[in-house]
């Protein structure tokens, strides 16, 4: 009887990955990760535990992911850069970004949980903080929906062209003159 290969947690995981991002979240199961592996399910199950598991740790990734978009700074401008963030993910983990945001099945609140991290992030510009709190929970819808529905025609090849230049423009003629008009209409210091 041959010996069983096993895998650490971490090639798994990597592996799993690969195959989400590739397939997406109904691919992911021990006999499609084994697969992958050239294996059998079963050292998928001793080094990982559970599909949950595993299917955690997937979107656990992507989360981190989505966060490292998210945060990295391309303009100087908090939202601004969210925004851009969100599209370029968008563009460049097309297969992740319709996972996470388009799929009922990956079971986890998600959504809010993204919101959070830039609410946090937004509680650092001076501009935001100077206006009411409703009037800033409806300033980070609104532009989470536009950022939101134009990150969703980029990851589904909607437009010709998702360059950069192309959605720092979407977003400045979009949410950036909203976020301007909410500045003049509800700042505090007024």
């Amino acid at each position: 009887m041959p010996k069983k290969v096993l895998f650490s947690k971490e090639v798994i995981l990597d592996t799993a990955f690969r195959l989400f991002k590739e397939e997406g979240y109904d691919a992911i199961s021990a006999r499609n990760v084994a697969k992958a592996l050239d294996s059998s399910p079963a050292p998928i199950y001793k080094s990982i535990g559970s599909m949950e598991i595993l299917k955690a740790e997937l979107v656990a990734r992507t989360k981190k992911l989505f966060i490292e978009y998210l945060l990295k700074e391309r303009t100087g401008i908090k939202l601004f850069d969210i925004g851009m963030g969100v599209c370029i993910f968008a563009r460049e983990e097309k297969q992740l970004f319709l996972q996470i945001f388009s799929r009922h099945t990956v079971k986890s609140p998600l959504i809010e949980e993204f919101l959070n991290v830039i609410r946090e992030e937004l509680e650092t510009d001076e501009r935001i903080i100077s206006i009411d709190k409703d009037k800033q929970e409806e300033l980070l819808h609104t532009c989470w929906v536009f950022a939101h529905g134009l990150s969703t025609l980029i990851a589904i090849d909607f437009f010709k062209d998702s360059s950069d230049e192309f959605i720092e423009r979407s977003l400045k003629n979009g949410p950036a003159r909203l976020f301007y008009e909410y500045l003049s209409k509800y700042s505090k210091k007024q």
